[in-house]
């Protein structure tokens, strides 16, 4: 009996053993469980992430959360921001706190390879340069040598400065702060004759200075910068439905769709914008979304060119160029693969 007893329980032990862990909810179920997404963004930074005078979220990278939020609940609104410094904002991801960070991040190879992340984009090409107190009478790199640069702790912009500087036998002093915030307020001070970021965010903090008119931004750049929005790279299916949703905003800048015409569009005969609305074919039930997810992408934020236009371009105050952020049949870089 005790032998019985004994083998009976040895095998239903190895049976637990053997057994499958439960796998854990993808992160699709989770949002859709939830029936928000959580997406980080910057805090409080003019034409990237802010709240308006209503007390709603704008700016680029809040309509790339409300298109992925529309991508995967079906609804724009359905998105929950979380306001994070750049140094909490890819940990909150990491832990889930968040399934996406969307604060413009930069794109490197250490980043892509070693911190677990995948990179969206990128949706927005830009470069690093300087905004410099007039009252210096820098007018170009050169005239850099020797300055105090205010930079931004967590990332790794002083020595991309020294990078720069160094072959060309040139030096700086850098002041460290811990936020962007108090970056621009220890530059608007005077206590560094520099701040460096990429020229659509200098701008955008320009525009909040007590004197913007005393401040200028150098036309050269020091640094290429290819940012966008990032996910965890355990989940393969995510990453895909967070870069579709950018190639969904740029192919409908491509295709003539916008807010305004998306319910027209709808009636089209054009078998490659009956595809990509979702009319015929089924590219978003494969994914796990709805077949007509680019449409309602663009009944939330528009297109890619909407999107540009009303936060950085000629809609909003700081009437940005699109330069190489324009499409690439345009001469810019924005494309998209093809959708099928």
């Amino acid at each position: 009996m005790m032998r019985k007893l004994l083998l009976a329980a040895t095998a239903a032990l190895a049976a637990t053993v053997a057994m499958p862990p439960a796998e854990a909810a993808s992160t699709l179920e989770t949002i859709k469980q939830r029936g928000k997404l959580k997406c980080v963004v910057a805090e409080g930074s003019v034409a990237i992430a802010q709240l308006n005078d209503k007390g709603q979220w704008e700016g680029f990278d809040v309509d790339y959360c409300r298109a992925l939020a529309a991508a995967t609940l079906g609804s724009g609104d359905a998105v929950e921001f979380v306001p994070m410094g750049f140094a909490q904002s890819m940990p909150a991801v990491r832990s889930g706190e968040a399934e996406v960070a969307a604060r413009a991040i930069t794109w490197t190879m250490s980043r892509d390879t070693e911190l677990g992340f995948d990179f969206v984009g990128p949706t927005l090409y830009s470069g690093y340069g300087f905004m410099v107190h007039k009252r210096t009478g820098v007018t170009t790199l050169k005239g850099l040598d020797g300055a105090a640069i205010c930079v931004l702790a967590g990332t790794v912009i002083d020595s991309q400065i020294a990078d720069y500087f160094r072959p060309r036998g040139m030096t700086f002093t850098p002041v460290v702060v811990d936020n962007v915030t108090n970056m621009y307020a220890q530059y608007e001070a005077g206590r560094c004759d520099v701040v460096t970021s990429e020229p659509p965010f200098l701008a955008a903090r320009r525009s909040r200075l007590r004197n913007p008119g005393d401040h200028v931004i150098l036309n050269e750049l020091f640094y290429k910068s290819h940012m966008g929005p990032v996910v965890r790279d355990n989940d393969a299916q995510f990453s895909g439905i967070a870069r579709w949703t950018h190639y969904a905003l740029v192919t409908a800048e491509e295709m003539g769709i916008t807010k305004a015409n998306v319910d027209e569009m709808l009636k089209s005969k054009d078998p490659a914008v009956r595809r990509f609305l979702g009319l015929e074919g089924n590219l978003g039930s494969k994914m796990g979304l709805a077949d007509d997810f680019p449409a309602k992408i663009i009944k939330a934020v528009g297109n890619y060119g909407e999107v540009w236009e009303r936060n950085f371009g000629m809609a909003s105050p700081l009437k940005l160029p699109r330069g190489i952020n324009a499409l690439e049949r345009d001469g810019g870089l924005q494309w998209a693969p093809n959708w099928r």
